[in-house]
C-alpha cells in the first residue's frame, strides 16, 4: 500500500466513523447507539491505521519519524474528522 493510499484511507474512515456516530444516534433516537458506534468506529481505527502492524508497507511505517509529513497529515486528518462530524450533526438534525 502507498502511503497516499494509506492517508487517503485513513482521513476517509475518520470522517465516516464520526460522521456515522450522530446519525446513528439520531436513527435510534438513543445517544447512547451514538456513544456506542463512535467508540467502535475509534477502536477500529486505532487497530487498523497503527502503523506498527505487519500489514503496512515499509513505507508506511517509517511515518512516525517523518515530523514534517505527520504535523501535515493530523492537519489533514483533523480537517477530515471534524468536517464529518458537523455533517454529521446535521444530518442527524435533520433526521431527528
Amino acid at each position: 500500500m502507498t502511503a497516499r493510499t494509506y492517508f487517503i484511507a485513513n482521513r476517509v474512515w475518520w470522517g465516516a466513523g464520526l460522521f456515522i456516530a450522530p446519525v446513528v444516534a439520531a436513527i435510534f433516537g438513543d445517544p447512547l447507539a451514538g456513544v456506542v458506534a463512535a467508540v467502535v468506529l475509534v477502536l477500529l481505527a486505532f487497530f487498523i491505521f497503527d502503523t506498527d502492524r505487519g500489514w503496512w508497507s515499509a513505507e508506511v511505517r517509517a511515518f512516525p519519524e517523518d515530523k514534517d509529513r505527520s504535523k501535515s497529515e493530523l492537519r489533514l486528518l483533523t480537517i477530515w474528522a471534524v468536517g464529518g462530524l458537523v455533517l454529521g450533526v446535521v444530518i442527524a438534525y435533520l433526521v431527528g
